[in-house]
């Protein structure tokens, strides 16, 4: 039984999902659809590229997962097919999968045939899928090319000297929690043995990455003092993420309402030459 995932902009008011679903069900009557996400901000690819990444690894061999997001059928737009870590994307050529091949190359990348039966970039998806599960070879889809698109954005930056860095905001989860765009790794090799201090508006400034949520000190107040506090911990993707204890969007606030950040904001780590102190 084949396995696809649907990751769009579509929402959720209109039939367009629906659509999608029963054209792929008409199709491939026994595939199973996963829906990913149907709530990615209309056009973000940075969002979807997040989103992507989150699912990457966690399928069976063979998954496949289209990637409908700002996905328009025009003259100058094209669209790919990739083989990458033993499963299938199909999307816009427009940065989205960029933040997969950047981790490593894809096995096969094929620019899809677009011909004049297809009305829209779901069509198009949707007749690769069924063509994929039939046994058709990725490489008679189209034209194998070496790379797709990246997306510039998604890219932190390192200061001249060395002791500093630049990251952005590039996603904004359900629960109010800002991912920024800093792996772990790059946070690592920057540091070394240096203090860091992020500064977050005129109210806080962070010198410490949490463990865990809750990874306070419980000598000076209780955790539920710490409610609302602003923090920064590595979330599950190793990304740098700025989070208020136990806040709620709707309730409490978030890192957008309280403290005045959003999606393409930036955020500035800087590292101080002088010895590392206790954590």
């Amino acid at each position: 039984m084949s396995i696809i995932t649907l990751t769009t902009d579509f929402g959720l008011k209109d039939h367009f999902v629906a659509v999608a679903k029963g054209k792929l069900l008409s199709l491939m009557p026994n595939c199973q659809i996963i829906d990913v996400t149907h709530r990615v901000d209309f056009y973000n690819v940075t969002y979807a590229s997040y989103i992507v990444n989150g699912i990457c690894d966690v399928f069976p061999k063979d998954t496949i997962h289209i990637v409908c997001v700002d996905a328009e059928l025009y003259e100058v737009e094209n669209f790919v097919a990739i083989y990458w870590n033993d499963q299938y994307f199909l999307a816009p050529n427009n940065g989205i999968l960029g933040i997969l091949t950047e981790q490593f190359p894809a096995d096969l990348i094929v620019e899809l045939e677009v011909d004049t039966t297809v009305k829209c970039a779901m069509d198009l998806f949707v007749q690769t899928a069924a063509k994929i599960t039939e046994g058709e070879k990725l490489q008679n889809l189209g034209k194998t090319v070496e790379t797709c698109a990246t997306f510039v954005e998604v890219k932190a930056k390192i200061s001249n000297d060395g002791n500093s860095i630049r990251g952005t905001i590039i996603y904004e989860d359900h629960y109010g929690n800002a991912v920024i765009n800093v792996s772990k790794k790059m946070f690592t090799d920057v540091r070394k043995d240096r203090n860091f201090i992020v500064s977050i508006g005129s109210r806080y400034k962070i010198s410490r990455i949490n463990k865990f949520y809750s990874d306070f000190n419980l000598e000076i107040k209780t955790l539920k003092d710490y409610e609302g506090d602003a923090l920064l911990i590595f979330n599950e993707l190793d990304l740098l993420q700025l989070s208020l204890y136990k806040s709620s969007p709707v309730k409490t606030g978030s890192v957008k309402s309280l403290l005045g950040l959003t999606y393409r904001d930036s955020i500035t780590i800087e590292f101080e030459n002088k010895p590392l102190e206790e954590e």
